[in-house]
């Protein structure tokens, strides 16, 4: 029990459920996560030592941070914090150290949850329970609130720093970004740096509002951009652990979601997917969701992570606007069921194309972009920078026609262009992209050497 008169006992507190992991690399994978950190946005633990000037693979230690959320042991952490270790060894702020086995991973909110490995040797390390943080809800967040970071920043161990919520619901630009969570994150000015990563956010009541996931910065340093894992999406990766899965099953009620203008209140929901739970459930196009179970909905981002701790096949009511008229409706909560994305990454300088990672639209992924769920086709899924493609594409075009081509998969845009770059002379050719409700079509000279997509 946390007593709030003494902002450093919240700390001690809070300290004592925080967990400090080595991992074992092979060097080669060392040299890619340096790579990534000099990105504008930094997802690493904390790398000892200097690189052999030799390719010659050798053994490097890493170390991360991580948060016992309950009493048996069960460590939460980052996805990337583990994800290519050959070991992990966890010590607690106490002193025991113990080795731990990887449970769960989830990649898409970049989550693993870790188990103590029991032998001789540390039989005496469980004797009682472990102390364990609480779960917040990252939901009532505000913009303002104190919350505190604590991990092992630059290696130095239980380092807790103190800093506010600086936005909920931060999505962040794929292309930035060298991890694959898909879930918006939270915002904070707490000091973060590498080593930090899988570390606890906590709010001043002692809850775990989030897990320190990463840094936007220019230096590789700190500047007050912090980003963290709401704390929401640890429950689905615990339900799956508890019920033994070997995938997280994530509560999905099958629709698109978008903002409405002010004064007004709610979440506009965008699209709707055929046959999926908000569908049956009589939801329709242009609703608005007003509550969810009682409780207001005010933003998407917010809505998402109350989404996130229903249970499977639970029933929720939904408060709904249609035009001028309000009713409740039930929706049973579904699993989202990530689809396999057939997508060409284009390389070749000579192709117009080129910079882009080009994909076939679903459900799952024109939700992200903010497309239609029904529609289909190519869409541009990212952008590499200063490539042709990134000074006429942006991100969410929906490649319509190629000449007098409609382009209806990635094959059929292939098979165009893979014709104007085998012809001798350089010819023009034209692409017309949906981007919102505009369709804007680009005349390009293309061709002339043979080369291929």
């Amino acid at each position: 029990h946390l007593r709030l008169e003494n902002d450093s006992e919240i700390e001690l507190q809070v300290c004592r459920a925080t967990v400090f992991e080595g991992g074992r690399l092979d060097l080669h994978e060392q040299r890619d996560k340096k790579e990534r950190d000099d990105r504008e946005l930094s997802f690493s633990p904390f790398l000892f030592g200097i690189p052999p000037s030799d390719d010659t693979p050798k053994r490097q230690q890493a170390l991360g941070s991580g948060v016992i959320v309950r009493k048996d042991g069960l460590v939460v952490t980052n996805n990337h914090v583990i994800s290519t270790a050959d070991e992990i060894k966890v010590v607690l702020v106490d002193g025991r150290t113990f080795d731990a086995k990887v449970v769960l991973q989830d990649a898409d909110a970049d989550l693993a949850a870790l188990r103590f490995v029991k032998t001789s040797k540390n039989s005496q390390n469980f004797g009682g329970s472990f102390p364990f943080i609480p779960l917040g809800c990252g939901e009532t967040l505000e913009v303002g609130d104190v919350v505190l970071a604590i991990g092992n920043n630059l290696g130095l161990q239980g380092t807790v720093t103190q800093g506010i919520i600086s936005a909920v619901g931060r999505v962040l630009a794929n292309n930035r970004m060298s991890s694959k969570i898909t879930v918006p994150l939270v915002q904070t000015s707490a000091s973060i740096n590498p080593g930090s990563s899988g570390g606890a956010l906590v709010d001043m009541q002692g809850h775990l509002v989030g897990i320190n996931t990463a840094i936007l910065t220019p230096s590789r340093g700190n500047v007050g951009l912090a980003f963290a894992v709401p704390a929401n999406y640890i429950i689905p990766l615990l339900r799956a652990v508890d019920a033994k899965l070997r995938r997280v099953q994530r509560p999905y009620i099958g629709c698109t979601l978008g903002k409405i203008e002010y004064p007004a209140k709610g979440v506009l929901i965008h699209d709707v997917v055929p046959e999926g739970p908000a569908a049956k459930g009589g939801i329709k196009a242009k609703d608005i969701i007003l509550e969810l179970n009682d409780q207001p909905v005010t933003d998407t981002d917010r809505l998402l992570m109350m989404i996130a701790t229903q249970n499977i096949q639970s029933e929720i009511s939904l408060k709904i606007q249609r035009g001028n008229n309000f009713f409740t409706r039930r929706v049973v909560i579904g699993i989202w069921k990530p689809r396999e994305q057939k997508i060409l990454v284009v390389k070749d300088e000579g192709n117009p194309f080129y910079g882009t990672t080009l994909s076939e639209m679903n459900p799952q992924l024109n939700s992200q972009l903010g497309i239609e769920a029904s529609k289909r086709g190519v869409v541009v899924k990212e952008i590499a920078p200063r490539t042709s493609a990134s000074g006429l594409f942006r991100r969410g075009d929906r490649v319509l026609q190629i000449d007098e081509n409609k382009i209806a998969n990635l094959t059929s845009l292939k098979l165009c262009i893979d014709d104007a770059l085998k012809k001798k002379k350089r010819s023009i050719i034209s692409i017309r992209v949906a981007r919102g409700a505009i369709v804007i079509e680009f005349r390009l000279s293309i061709g002339g050497t043979r080369s291929k997509l």
